[in-house]
């Protein structure tokens, strides 16, 4: 069980340097083609945000499993008391972002397959371009979980 839980680490962190690599590649191939052969690529901005995308929702998802989100250390020179009440508070309004993320993206998602609306010059429905946000949330929420059951 443990392998298959460090393969969803080693898959988000592969699939986030994948997206930025796709979009560095295609920012500077863009570029290049622009200024010396005057070319511009129809598709190219279409690819660039969906990669943009999935690696900025992603990395959201790494950046809570490192626990490398903002924070205010100001409570930390509170009583004990007190920082567990913060604690508290900070775990509900996390779960309830969560919980709004997860539950929007998922309605997001099933409307837009309904509409069938596409991504301007690409044949792909916008549906599997949010689909980012379930699935990055659901990461999300696991870390979450995973960090308060091991204290």
């Amino acid at each position: 069980m443990k392998n298959k839980l460090h393969f969803l680490s080693y898959t988000l962190e592969f699939l986030t340097c994948s997206f930025l690599l796709i979009a560095v590649l295609i920012t500077a191939i863009q570029v290049m083609c622009r200024f010396l052969f005057d070319l511009s690529f129809s598709w190219s901005q279409e690819v660039l945000m969906i990669s943009f995308v999935w690696f900025v929702l992603f990395g959201a998802a790494l950046a809570v499993k490192h626990k490398e989100h903002l924070k205010i250390d100001l409570v930390e020179n509170f009583p004990s008391s007190i920082r567990k009440l913060f604690k508290m508070i900070e775990l509900i309004v996390i779960f309830a972002f969560l919980f709004v993320f997860i539950y929007y993206g998922i309605l997001l998602i099933r409307d837009n397959f309904q509409s069938g609306q596409t991504v301007g010059f690409l044949p792909l429905q916008v549906a599997y371009v949010y689909m980012a946000i379930p699935i990055s949330g659901l990461c999300m929420l696991y870390y979450t979980v995973k960090d308060l059951m091991r204290k």
